[in-house]
């Protein structure tokens, strides 16, 4: 006879969609287990509900952690497996490996933790021909990844919070407390392992639950109904879009092929007269379909609206390029690698713009900036105007392509002498105050066969001087 909680494990099942008539040894139920006390109590859960021939559990070894931490909880799970008589697969990814992976890319150990778990869950899911996978999220990873997304500046598409299912993976603990679950395993006598990464508040999810999580228990009692409910309002509101999205005409769904494309075009006219609101998900969605994952600036959402009325547009961003003209407004990947690595490292600051063609421009704020033939027609010059006062043009000789940011953390320019100078060391020598100087613009050369340098540092539109080097 089923306990109180697994009777809410198995309402969890049903609402997650899965018919228990439909689970055999030949459709197994899957389950990730990690060895933590929310997986575990879902394992044990599941062998009291099912036949234990119709479970079968993955468990993956990130190789973060020492082996002695990663490769017990592993041996954890296994022997738990071996005691419930159910069959368990183990992912072993090599040690250091997704570190080394996190610091070759602009993801962060989580992110690449993630993918590489879930590539073995598909390959999993396959193998076993898995009618659906478990996941042990419940209801206070609910809560901070709703904290977590709201940090994030996320829209209702990230505020509605994690879904109950998404394809083949179910999430059947989504309302039960982490209370509840270690409660359970008390009264099971049981055993679970424990994180140490857990503590680690480098991770942000890790500073939510360790640090504002207690904070918000202590001086906001009950926040945590508030949030749910919250996210229910989100998931309606995201509904609503997305039945809007259905409706679009054809020419703004140029990417829903079956395949992965490389550029995404899409109508110029329809587009901007769409409200803002659909123009993102339009937008988002071309990013999805190019293959592009990551989650993408909202200053260059900003930037592709602000197009509107413009005749030409364009802007880089990690490996995608976004341009304009008049007829379409185009999302493609960029094959320039040299060119990503640097996009990598300044987009988060700030502003962050490719410069490849002879006709590449954009505007910043009051400023026009673009690159044009030198009245000889000898050499390409970058020409940057303030749009109110024309005649206010700063100029010089450019080699492409470049980039136009704003200043980070590091950044040296060469002086007269041949050595070089911090910018930083620059800019207090100016006198200009701190919270104006993420409005430089810094113009880092990027041609072939040259080191990495600036080119110049240009202050002349906050009343400053100006940095070329010759």
């Amino acid at each position: 006879m089923l306990d109180v909680f697994e009777k809410k494990v198995l309402a969890g099942l049903k609402s997650c969609g899965v018919e228990l008539d439909s689970v055999s040894s030949k459709s197994p139920l899957g389950i990730a287990v990690s060895g933590g006390a929310d997986s575990v109590s879902l394992l044990i859960s599941l062998a009291s509900i099912f036949d234990s021939s119709f479970l079968r559990v993955i468990t993956v070894n990130h190789g973060i952690r020492s082996e002695e931490e990663s490769g017990g909880d592993a041996a954890f799970v296994k022997e738990l497996c071996k005691k419930y008589c159910i069959k368990c697969y183990v992912e072993t990814i090599g040690h250091g490996k997704i570190t080394e992976l996190a610091k070759n890319s602009s993801s962060s150990v989580e992110s690449v933790a993630r993918e590489l778990r879930y590539k073995a869950f598909e390959s999993f899911i396959k193998n076993e021909n898995i009618i659906a996978l478990c996941l042990a999220h419940n209801q206070n990873d609910q809560c901070e990844t709703l904290l977590m997304r709201f940090l994030q500046g996320s829209g209702t598409e990230g505020l509605g919070g994690i879904e109950h299912v998404r394809g083949k993976y179910i999430r059947p603990l989504l309302e039960i407390s982490r209370f509840e679950i270690e409660h359970y395993l008390s009264q099971k006598k049981q055993s679970w392992r424990t994180d140490a990464t857990n503590s680690d508040t480098n991770y942000l999810r890790n500073r939510i639950r360790n640090v504002l999580v207690p904070m918000l228990n202590e001086n906001f009692l009950g926040w945590q109904k508030s949030v749910l409910l919250g996210a229910k309002k989100s998931r309606l509101d995201e509904k609503y879009f997305m039945d809007e999205m259905e409706k679009l005409p054809a020419d703004l769904r140029l990417c829903n092929d079956s395949e992965p494309v490389q550029r995404c075009s899409i109508d110029r006219k329809s587009f901007y007269k769409m409200h803002p609101a659909l123009q993102r998900r339009v937008f988002f969605e071309s990013l999805n379909k190019i293959g592009f994952g990551s989650r993408f600036p909202y200053r260059v959402f900003e930037q592709v609206i602000s197009w509107k009325e413009a005749k030409l547009g364009n802007i880089s961003f990690e490996d995608v390029r976004v341009s304009l003209d008049s007829e379409s407004l185009v999302i493609e990947l960029s094959d320039d690698s040299k060119i990503s690595k640097n996009e990598n490292l300044c987009i988060e600051s700030g502003f962050c713009f490719v410069l490849k063609d002879e006709t590449d421009s954009f505007e910043l704020e009051n400023l026009a900036v673009r690159v044009q033939k030198s009245s000889d027609n000898q050499h390409l010059i970058l020409s940057i105007a303030e749009r109110v006062y024309v005649a206010d043009v700063i100029s010089f000789p450019v080699a492409l392509p470049l980039i136009v940011r704003n200043p980070l953390p590091g950044d040296e320019i060469q002086t007269a002498r041949g050595n070089f100078k911090s910018l930083s060391d620059v800019f207090n020598d100016w006198k200009i105050p701190k919270n104006q100087r993420d409005k430089i613009l810094v113009v880092e050369n990027l041609s072939s066969g040259a080191e990495n340098f600036i080119k110049a540092a240009l202050a002349f539109h906050l009343g400053y001087k100006n940095w070329i080097v010759e």
